[in-house]
């Protein structure tokens, strides 16, 4: 009982302690995963509807899944620790002298970038050896994934991680000493009291506000749509976000330049990837550029549910009686 008790006191982040039935240590669960899970559920359940609006069957969304998802993780633990060990420092070594710590994935460290790059490239070999759209699994894929990254960030929050610099405004967040990073762990300098930018919560709310603005555009211009357009709309507005949001996260691995080009993060490039390839895409659909190797769109497809735009109303001229005398 004690130990199990112990699980919970001074840990924020573990949500649930089950007792081991052998004895030892108790099975910690963690605010963190849960909330991975719950998003990944709300990315499904929103792609599922999102296919079915096209025309097609929402079962694809959960054939699909396991394809997609173990990529995914995958992709996002591995491009993390890359990032780590090229930005150098201890945390780059720990890797390097402990390989298996790769494999760790309790111990935290996730790239989003990793695990869309991942996913989308699963997505690509399961259409193709299956036959089904890619350009419509990948548009519901990344549409649900805007849903599942803002739930994720709430748990950033939990963990106190990922947090930007001291503010002094209104909304900022205390953070705990103990989860603070050099130079904010001098408590002179920086006592308890000192408020940080909650760089989790503007994430989540420019993921929320770029999945609205994608949903109107589907809603609002479904007669002009083609698919691919919600991908590299994807991209372009996560690229945008992401890349502003990397002035407030000193806490990334950075490139290794020469000043003043030192303090470019890799999230940073990664972006402007992001923003180029999401702008090229965009462009390809609607016929402005042409990249090889890419099926053409098929012009707007008609989707379920969804109002057309309505036509505009010519106005009638009134016609005037004629004088008689």
């Amino acid at each position: 009982m004690e130990e199990w008790l112990n699980c919970f006191s001074g840990v924020r982040r573990v949500a649930i302690c089950i007792p081991n039935p052998f004895g030892g240590h108790s099975i910690e669960l963690f605010w963190y995963g849960i909330l991975a899970s719950v998003g990944i559920f709300v990315g499904a359940w929103y792609a599922v509807r999102h296919i079915e609006r096209e025309g097609e069957s929402g079962d694809m969304v959960w054939d699909a899944l396991l394809w997609i998802l173990i990529p995914a993780l995958v992709g996002g633990r591995l491009w993390y620790v890359g990032q780590v060990i090229a930005g150098g420092g201890p945390a780059g070594q720990l890797y390097l002298d402990n390989p298996l710590e790769i494999l760790n994935f309790r111990a935290g460290g996730m790239n989003i970038f990793g695990g869309i790059v991942f996913g989308m490239a699963a997505i690509i070999i399961y259409t193709r050896s299956t036959k089904v759209d890619g350009w419509l699994l990948t548009d519901a894929a990344l549409m649900g994934a805007l849903l599942g990254q803002a739930v994720g960030r709430i748990g950033n929050w939990i963990n106190q991680e990922l947090y930007g610099p001291p503010t002094g405004l209104p909304w900022g967040v205390q953070i705990p000493p103990e989860a603070r990073i050099p130079p904010w762990t001098n408590l002179t300098a920086f006592p308890e009291t000192t408020r940080f930018h909650p760089t989790f919560f503007y994430e989540a709310i420019w993921l929320l506000l770029s999945f609205g603005l994608l949903y109107y555009v589907t809603h609002r211009y479904q007669d002009r749509l083609v698919r691919g357009a919600l991908t590299g709309g994807y991209l372009l507005l996560a690229g945008v976000g992401r890349f502003w949001i990397e002035w407030f996260r000193p806490d990334q691995p950075t490139v290794p330049l020469n000043p003043p080009y030192d303090n470019i993060s890799f999230a940073r490039l990664f972006s402007l990837v992001y923003i180029l390839i999401g702008a090229l895409i965009l462009l390809d659909r609607y016929d402005h550029v042409r990249i090889p190797g890419l099926k053409r769109p098929g012009g707007p497809v008609k989707r379920k549910g969804l109002a057309k735009t309505p036509p505009k109303r010519k106005k009638r001229r009134k016609r005037t009686k004629p004088h008689r005398t």
